[in-house]
């Protein structure tokens, strides 16, 4: 159940208005300024920090896993 609630979480954030978690990943602190997204992207790393504090070894796994998957996408 945690890790259906997890994806939903996730799945909400990314579809969210604003920036994407890729989009934080992937963007130099230099393109975030120009994009105006700079308070978002610290907003959405401090709650991830926070959900990564609480998430059992799974939620962990699968966090990092969508980070990775963010940077793979921006090497293709």
């Amino acid at each position: 159940m945690k890790k259906v609630f997890l994806m939903l979480a996730l799945g909400a954030l990314i579809t969210s208005c604003g920036p994407s978690v890729c989009d934080c990943i992937n963007t130099s602190k230099k393109e975030k300024k120009e994009q105006g997204i700079t308070d978002e992207c610290s907003k959405i790393s401090d709650e991830w920090k926070e959900r990564y504090k609480k998430a059992d070894d799974d939620e962990k796994q699968a966090m990092k896993d969508e980070a990775n998957a963010c940077e793979e996408k921006d090497n293709d």
